[in-house]
């Protein structure tokens, strides 16, 4: 993007998503820690649990949802940089700082996809989700239960 020249055409809005992001990573990864902190309360004081395997999956979640968050935050501070200083007369976002922008939000929508369905899979496994209704058991396997 910025060896071509390519530009962001509403930095604006960009910044606003990536603002309400921030704010909904940082609030699941609470619900996550609150949910954690209920494991570790049902499975006591002994090392082993049934549920490490739920207890690694929300581990992980989390250290996403952290992730993206403080992506969004330098992402939501590079455009702001950018809006301050490399701005056409239309208020376009150009060169260093829209390569930057457009580079951090790209990566934090991957993360995004990533954890939708890290996220209802721990759902699903500490709700105990009916396998006919938690979309991770095929047909196949189904008939033969």
């Amino acid at each position: 993007m910025w060896l071509k020249e390519g530009r962001l055409s509403t930095p604006g809005a960009l910044l606003t998503g990536v603002a309400l992001l921030a704010g909904g990573m940082l609030s699941a990864f609470t619900h996550l820690s609150t949910l954690r902190l209920k494991l570790k309360e049902w499975s006591g004081a002994s090392e082993v649990s049934r549920y490490e395997v739920e207890k690694g999956m929300l581990d992980e979640t989390a250290a996403h949802l952290l992730t993206g968050s403080l992506l969004c935050v330098l992402d939501a501070a590079s455009l702001v940089i950018g809006m301050n200083v490399s701005v056409t007369k239309d208020g376009h976002l150009f060169g260093f700082w829209a390569a930057l922008a457009a580079a951090i939000s790209s990566y934090v929508l991957i993360i995004f996809i990533f954890l939708i369905p890290r996220l209802y899979s721990a759902y699903v496994e500490m709700n105990d989700v009916s396998p006919d209704l938690n979309g991770f058991v095929s047909r196949q396997s189904k008939r033969k239960q």
